[in-house]
C-alpha cells in the first residue's frame, strides 16, 4: 500500500489534511520515507505508532483502520486459496470495477493485477450478454444458490458458469461486490444430454407399448381361436408352444417398459422412510414360505416408487433364487429358441439365479442399514465370484421363461439415482445385493 492509500484509509473518519500529518509524522518517526509504499509491517508500526502518541479519537481511528487492513489481508489471502473464480469489484454508478481477483480468475479468465481499474464486463462478458451483467450483481439472491451466466475465458471460449454475487455497502456509501464463479459447462451438456435420452425413452417405451404389443394381441387372439378349433394333438402342441412364446414376449415387453421407465434420470427426490419402503415392497411380493428381517431405520432421499421397484426386484430374486438347496444348472434359450448350458444368473423374478428353492426350504431374507445406503441378502447358496460381474446384463437368465432384465432395472433405478449396487456374499453364504451412494438424513 502507497502513502496515498493509506491516507485515504484514515481519511474516512479524520479529514485528507489531519490524515496526511499524522500519517507522515508517524513515518518520520519510524524513521520510513512517508513518500513511498508501505509494506504491511510498516503499516502496523505507523498505525501502532499513531495509535500510542495520538489523543483518545486519534487512537481510535488508527486502531480501526488496523484491524480494517488486517481483515483485508485476511481476506486476501482467503481468496488466493480458493480453487474458484473470484472477483472484487466497486460500483461506479452502475459499473462494476475490478478491484481485486484471486489466481484462479487470472487462470480461467486471463486478467489478472491488471484488470484491477478495469469494469468487469468489458472483459468477460459477451457482448450480447453485458446489458443484464449489472442486473446479476444487483438483484441475485445469494440464498438461492446462484445465477447461471455465460462468461468468455481465457482461451476464447464461452463457458456457462453459476455465479454466487454477494454486494455489501460501506460506511462512507461505497457499494462493493464479491463474486465466485464456478464453471457448470459440463455439468450442463450432461443435463441436455440426459434430457436427449429421456426423450428418445419416452420414444421407445411408445414404440413397444403401442407398435409392438397391439400386433402381439392380434398373434394373441388368433393362436386361442386356432387352439379352440385344433383337433389334431400335434396341431395343438405346436401352438401352444406359439402361444408360450406370445407369453414371453409378453412379459419381455413389461420389462422392457419398466427399464425404459425407471432408467430415466431422477430429477426430484424426496425423504423417504426405508423401513416403510422395505414393508411395502414385501408385500409386493408372493412370498408365503420364506422369511424377511428388516433393520433400516434411516430415512433416505429417493424417487420413492422407484425405490420401492427396486427392492422389489432384490426381494423377488431372493424369494424365488435363494434356498439353500443345492444350486442346480439350468438350460439357457436364447431368442431363437436354442439352448445352450450355462451356470444359473438372474435378472429379478423369474430371472434370477436359480438356487433350487423348495416349499420345504424356504429362504430367509435380510435388509439392513448402511451409512450411505442399504443391503438385501439371503441364507441361499450364492452366486460364484465368476458369475457375479454377469448378473446385472441385459438378457442375463437361466430360465427359459425368464426376461433377463430383473437385476438390469435394479441396475437403472440405481444409476438414475446416481447410486451403486455391487453383489456379493453373505453372511451366511447366500447372495448379497448392496446399494451405497444414497444419501443419508
Amino acid at each position: 500500500m502507497d502513502h496515498e492509500d493509506l491516507v485515504a484509509a484514515f481519511s474516512q473518519t479524520v479529514g485528507v489534511e489531519k490524515a496526511d500529518r499524522l500519517i507522515t509524522e508517524a513515518a518520520e518517526d519510524l524513521g520510513i520515507e512517508p513518500a513511498g509504499t508501505y509494506s504491511d509491517g510498516e503499516i502496523d508500526d505507523v498505525c501502532d505508532t499513531i495509535q500510542r502518541s495520538g489523543d483518545g479519537y486519534v487512537r481510535l481511528v488508527a486502531n480501526e483502520v488496523r484491524v480494517r487492513l488486517q481483515a483485508r489481508r485476511r481476506f486476501d489471502a482467503l481468496l488466493d486459496e480458493i480453487t474458484d473464480p473470484v472477483v472484487t469489484v466497486a460500483f461506479e454508478s452502475t459499473r462494476p470495477i475490478v478491484t481485486a481477483v484471486n489466481p484462479a480468475f487470472e487462470e480461467t479468465f486471463g486478467y489478472g493485477p491488471e484488470a484491477v481499474g478495469e469494469p468487469l464486463t468489458e472483459l468477460i462478458v459477451p457482448e450480447d450478454r453485458r446489458r443484464d451483467a449489472v442486473d446479476r450483481w444487483l438483484r441475485a439472491d445469494p440464498d438461492d444458490g446462484g445465477v447461471e451466466v455465460e462468461r468468455l475465458t481465457a482461451d476464447g471460449d464461452r463457458r456457462t458458469l453459476l455465479f454466487r454475487p454477494v454486494v455489501v455497502t460501506r460506511g462512507d456509501g461505497r457499494i462493493e461486490g464479491h463474486g465466485i464463479y464456478t464453471d457448470i459447462t459440463e455439468r450442463k451438456r450432461r443435463e441436455r444430454r440426459l434430457r436427449h435420452q429421456n426423450e428418445q425413452l419416452e420414444q421407445f417405451a411408445s414404440v413397444v407399448s403401442h407398435d409392438l404389443r397391439n400386433p402381439l394381441q392380434v398373434a394373441r387372439g388368433r393362436v386361442e381361436a386356432a387352439l379352440a378349433d385344433a383337433d389334431d394333438e400335434r396341431l395343438r402342441e405346436h401352438l401352444e408352444a406359439v402361444q408360450g412364446a406370445n407369453d414371453r414376449m409378453e412379459r419381455l415387453i413389461d420389462d422392457l417398459l419398466t427399464l425404459a421407465r425407471e432408467g430415466q434420470v431422477v430429477e426430484r427426490q424426496t425423504p423417504v422412510r426405508l423401513g416403510t419402503v422395505v414393508d411395502d415392497a414385501w408385500a409386493a411380493v408372493d412370498a408365503p414360505e420364506a422369511t424377511i428381517e428388516v433393520d433400516c431405520e434411516h430415512t433416505v432421499t429417493a424417487d420413492r416408487s422407484r425405490l420401492q421397484q427396486l427392492l422389489e426386484n432384490l426381494l423377488r430374486n431372493a424369494v424365488e433364487h435363494g434356498s439353500t438347496s443345492p444350486r442346480s444348472t439350468s438350460s439357457h434359450e436364447d431368442a431363437a429358441g436354442a439352448s445352450s448350458s450355462e451356470p444359473s444368473v438372474t435378472g429379478a423374478s423369474e430371472d434370477a439365479v436359480e438356487h433350487g428353492s423348495t416349499d420345504e426350504d424356504p429362504v430367509t431374507v435380510r435388509v439392513e442399514g448402511l451409512d450411505d445406503g442399504f443391503y438385501v441378502e439371503d441364507d441361499g447358496p450364492g452366486i460364484p465370484p465368476a458369475e457375479r460381474e454377469r448378473v446385472f446384463e441385459h438378457g442375463y437368465t437361466s430360465r427359459t421363461d425368464g426376461t433377463g432384465l430383473g437385476l438390469a432395472i435394479v441396475e437403472a433405478i440405481a444409476d438414475a439415482h446416481e447410486w451403486e449396487v455391487a453383489v456379493g456374499e453373505g453372511v451366511d453364504g447366500g447372495a448379497r445385493f448392496v446399494v451405497t451412494g444414497v444419501t443419508v438424513l
